[in-house]
């Protein structure tokens, strides 16, 4: 049987693979990843082997993997008919067939799926090998349009996919995915978005688009798409969210300018047209949801091109929603349900936010909290920035914008409110039952109810979490007492004004009012969870005092710090656990973006 060998770039391995597949009873076609063999996940012996005992050689390089190396090196002694492919030209020289026959063969491969594959490899057969096989010209799918697992077809204008679609009255959600991903149908996490928005009520206009513009294909890349899709013929949005599954900037062309600085800031130009939350979740490359869950860093290899990147446009929530699927040797985008279903009800609630008549949006603001020593004197801590003054005229301005909230005078008055409520963490000097008998306590929030939320969480949680400081609400564990319980009720404190409330944080790891600035040595502990009364806090912002969003105020506090994973985080992680679906925003100090970024991605 005739057999060709092809190493691949990893994207394009699966689609050679099933091309390969519908060829199998004339053709053999061994296709091995380039990745993979640079990771030791397959064989480069066997590679070797099935190179030099091949009819035909098919290569697409990228210069990413040193395994290129040894494998020209390897192809180069071997009188083989080659063809080799990549993004840059110059890889194609390595190639011993005619130029002209390259050059189409990198036709199929652009306009892409399985069916081009399929006819490339039947070319090959019949030019370079000259067997008799019939093959068709590369078939141009379309560079960009809107897709629904619904429809009968895709659309190419906006026009008739609403004529088809009949949106609701309701707010609508833009989904930009790759074309790569529609043509080679590996579509399943954006299908699984599609159903979830649905589900909310919403509407949907899932667009897809071929990243780059590029003039020579005739591509309008993701900023022609967005305009065209997402912006009605006035300019204004006809979308209330976007969700960006592509990590290129907005604005990326290929030729004339494909290089130049200001592309990241052409796309923050787009998206303030736009003028609507944007999300960026990730789906890995690298990992099955399996290694993910796993795995304490979460993600690695991806963070440059999927959080990185998209960090330059401004763009924010880098959520992980998926891994790669493996079915013997077919890859596949595996969508995580649970996490899928966490971005949706994120999306929603920045909707719903922004929805919200101004009178009845609820603000919970969140000041820092020095770890033990001094405590009284550095609540509202914030490098470069008089946190409380700052919360006193934010409050200010919003009563003037039309919030239903009360205002202090200035940042004076607030912390002369805080402190005379009591509305702080107990301490040695400042006991429960004085924080009580001052109006400091927001809640007492029975253990009942505390457990009706608690008992939903993991068993590993729990179980870390009872470890660590007991049962709820608390217990002393090794003579460190539980820490803001009173008569059996986890204690959360703050002070409202009307519709805001201003908490200082809880403390990250407590021992009461046995306190002696020792245990705080736990701050930036990467294993030990917070005490019950730090998660009842976040839980009474979100469930008791309902708020649209919270905020927290200067650099830093430490829920950006909790254990968990270092990028994308599972539902398991205690900064989701605290933020939960609530919306929020943190006012962060510009010239600190080692723990900035950190903040970003993980609260």
């Amino acid at each position: 049987m005739l057999k060709i060998t092809a190493i691949l770039w990893q994207s394009h391995a699966t689609t050679m693979r099933r091309a390969g597949e519908l060829l199998k009873d004339w053709c053999d076609v061994r296709v091995y990843s380039a990745r993979y063999l640079e990771e030791g996940k397959e064989d480069m012996a066997h590679a070797l082997d099935d190179l030099a005992s091949a009819e035909l050689i098919f290569l697409y390089r990228t210069s990413g993997e040193a395994v290129w190396d040894e494998l020209e090196n390897t192809v180069k002694q071997l009188d083989k008919p080659l063809v080799c492919l990549g993004h840059d030209p110059g890889l194609w020289l390595l190639s011993t067939v005619s130029l002209e026959i390259v050059d189409k063969c990198n036709t199929y491969v652009v306009y892409g799926g399985v069916d081009n594959f399929v006819q490339m490899l039947s070319y090959l057969v019949a030019e370079v090998l000259g067997l008799q096989v019939d093959y068709k010209e590369p078939f141009a799918h379309p560079w960009e349009g809107i897709y629904h697992p619904n429809a009968p077809h895709y659309f190419a204008s906006i026009e008739d996919y609403l004529a088809w679609y009949q949106p609701r009255n309701a707010p609508t959600i833009g989904i930009l995915f790759s074309r790569g991903y529609w043509v080679n149908d590996n579509i399943a996490s954006e299908e699984l978005l599609i159903k979830l928005f649905e589900e909310k009520g919403y509407n949907v206009i899932p667009a897809f688009c071929y990243s780059v513009k590029d003039a020579e294909l005739g591509t309008r890349g993701s900023a022609g798409v967005v305009q065209d899709f997402f912006l009605d013929q006035e300019g204004k949005p006809r979308i209330n969210a976007m969700v960006k599954l592509i990590s290129f900037f907005l604005e990326s062309k290929r030729g004339d300018g494909f290089q130049e600085e200001d592309i990241a800031a052409a796309g923050v130009n787009l998206l303030k047209q736009l003028n609507v939350p944007i999300f960026q979740p990730v789906v890995s490359y690298y990992r099955t949801i399996a290694e993910w869950a796993v795995d304490p860093q979460g993600l690695s290899n991806e963070i440059s091109w999927s959080i990185s990147m998209p960090e330059f446009e401004g763009v924010i929530e880098p959520l992980y929603i998926g891994g790669v699927g493996r079915d013997g040797d077919m890859e596949f985008r595996d969508p995580e349900p649970e996490r899928c279903q966490h971005l949706v009800d994120r999306v929603a609630n920045w909707i719903r936010l922004a929805e919200k008549p101004i009178t009845e949006r609820k603000v919970a603001f969140i000041l820092h909290n020095n770890p033990c020593a001094s405590v009284e004197a550095t609540i509202g801590g914030g490098a470069k920035l008089d946190t409380l003054e700052s919360v006193a005229r934010i409050l200010q301005q919003m009563q003037k914008e039309g919030y239903t909230v009360d205002v202090p005078a200035d940042g004076k008055e607030l912390i002369d409110n805080i402190m005379d409520h009591k509305a702080i963490s107990e301490f040695r000097w400042t006991t429960t039952g004085e924080i009580v008998s001052k109006g400091g306590a927001l809640k007492l929030v029975p253990v009942e109810e505390y457990c009706e939320w608690f008992d939903t969480l993991s068993p590993h949680i729990r179980k870390r979490v009872s470890e660590a400081w007991g049962n709820p609400p608390g217990e002393e564990i090794n003579g460190v007492p539980a820490a803001m319980v009173h008569d059996g009720k986890i204690l959360v404190t703050g002070v409202q004004y009307g519709n805001a409330v201003i908490c200082v944080q809880p403390k990250r790891g407590c021992a009461g009012s046995k306190c002696d600035g020792q245990v705080c040595k736990i701050l930036h502990d990467p294993d030990i969870p917070p005490p019950h009364q730090y998660m009842a806090t976040y839980k009474f912002l979100e469930r008791d005092f309902g708020a649209d969003v919270i905020i927290h105020v200067g650099t830093h506090g430490n829920l950006e710090f909790l254990p968990g994973k270092g990028a994308g985080l599972s539902r398991d992680c205690y900064p989701d656990l605290g933020i939960g679906d609530v919306p929020h925003l943190y006012i962060y100090n510009a010239d600190n973006p080692p723990e900035g970024v950190i903040a970003k991605r993980r609260s």
